[in-house]
């Protein structure tokens, strides 16, 4: 009994691992994007954004982002957990360091958490990204929201970039993303 249930895992694992290269290109982790951003934390302004994110060793990435709208500026450095759940949906869950500069009130620095999900909408050039965003700056000062980004594919390597992000710290994003290396087959 024990060899056959040890033979029963080795032929799953063997099964799951042979099977995980064709989940592994789901989404691309690996691209540069950038545009306006709109934001009512600490004052309403308007100003751009850079991101980007690169895969070092799969299933973990490495991400940046900087967010400055004038008065107040957002600096976002973390890694990234990935991992497919099917052929257009990945899971992703993050932690970063996350410094504030709030131009003529001194600035403060702390820890960010995320997770979410990435979905290819079937038929469509068109991904969706729902999830949730924590940042915690100490002293009593922490940020909670609910954040929807979308992509709309324009090339093989240029998508359409927007986000809605809702709670805590409410802002909208619009801009471009160039893409690195492979994208979904039929996207």
């Amino acid at each position: 009994m024990k060899k056959a249930t040890q033979s029963r895992l080795l032929k799953a694992g063997m099964a799951a691992l042979l099977i995980a290269p064709t989940f592994a290109f789901a989404h691309n982790y690996n691209y540069l994007e950038g545009g306006y951003v709109h934001r009512d934390q600490a004052g309403t302004d308007d100003g751009f954004r850079v991101n980007g994110s690169f895969d070092v060793l799969s299933p973990i990435a490495v991400f940046g982002e900087y967010d400055d709208v004038g008065h107040f500026g957002q600096l976002s450095l973390g890694g990234l957990w990935h991992t497919p759940l099917t052929n257009t949906l990945d899971l992703n869950l993050g932690a970063s360091y996350e410094h504030y500069d709030w131009r003529h009130g001194g600035d403060d620095s702390g820890f960010g958490l995320r997770g979410g999900v990435r979905w290819m909408v079937p038929n469509l050039p068109l991904e969706l990204d729902p999830g949730v965003r924590y940042v915690n700056l100490g002293h009593g000062h922490d940020d909670t929201s609910a954040r929807l980004g979308a992509l709309y594919r324009l090339t093989d390597a240029l998508d359409v970039q927007a986000a809605v992000q809702a709670g805590d710290d409410d802002r909208v994003e619009a801009g471009l993303r160039y893409n690195f290396g492979p994208r979904l087959t039929g996207r």
